[in-house]
């Protein structure tokens, strides 16, 4: 006789931030955090986002194509099944902003929020060419050189990302169907004014961001901090 299957159902739901669209979860298992604690011992940044997307994938029950999540809906989605897995707070350590004292503070993580503001995604460039743009997918941090260190093609790399659409001449053009070379041209036949138009989009990039307060042990300094970022609360 076959042995029944463990924790294989969904329990709880999320919104996706960029969505909107409610999905159903279930908390990781042992056999995604083996995954993960590889992944960390690895100390390579690709391997880590690449676990965190794979557990995302496992843990939903709706279909979801996760090349097309952003950074702030894989940071949100694998908090929130970390809070349902592993508890719902984290002890990090903070210093005291007055007598630099290392705190340990509790951190909720269920309650954790990403705001994500109203902005204009259709820009023209000209009387004859108009951009749509959209928040990049995280599938584009798993393609970047971080070892390289060339900020200036990482720049141009995450700015054509951006761009989800060209219009031109009544013609709809699908960025992701251009080969990396055109989309790197076009970018470069820009204006400074016309480049900083996706720049200040990137700008907007929504986050993974929570107020924190803690009392310093040392000094009893009240501290206000801002953690942002999936890597802040773990």
């Amino acid at each position: 006789m076959a042995l029944p299957k463990l924790n294989d159902s969904p329990k709880y739901t999320m919104t996706i931030p960029s969505t909107g669209k409610k999905i159903k979860f279930r908390p990781y298992l042992v056999k995604e955090e083996k995954v993960l604690l590889m992944a960390v011992e690895s100390q390579d940044m690709k391997t880590g986002l690449s676990a965190v997307v794979d557990t995302i994938s496992a843990c939903c029950q709706d279909e979801i194509n996760v090349d097309r999540l952003t950074t702030f809906d894989v940071e949100y989605m694998f908090t929130q099944m970390r809070a349902k897995s592993s508890g719902e707070s984290v002890k990090i350590g903070l210093s005291c902003k007055k007598c630099e004292q290392l705190n340990e503070v509790d951190v909720t993580l269920d309650d954790l929020k990403v705001n994500v503001p109203k902005v204009e995604k259709v820009h023209p460039l000209n009387d004859e060419i108009t951009i749509e743009l959209r928040y990049p997918p995280y599938s584009v941090f798993l393609d970047m050189d971080f070892e390289d260190g060339d900020d200036a093609e990482n720049t141009f790399f995450i700015a054509g990302k951006c761009i989800d659409a060209i219009q031109y001449d009544d013609e709809r053009i699908e960025c992701d169907d251009v080969p990396t070379e055109e989309l790197t041209e076009f970018l470069e036949s820009m204006t400074k004014e016309q480049f900083k138009i996706i720049m200040d989009f990137v700008e907007t990039m929504p986050k993974l961001e929570k107020n924190v307060k803690y009392d310093c042990i040392h000094c009893s300094h009240k501290n206000t901090l801002k953690l942002e970022g999936m890597q802040s609360f773990f």
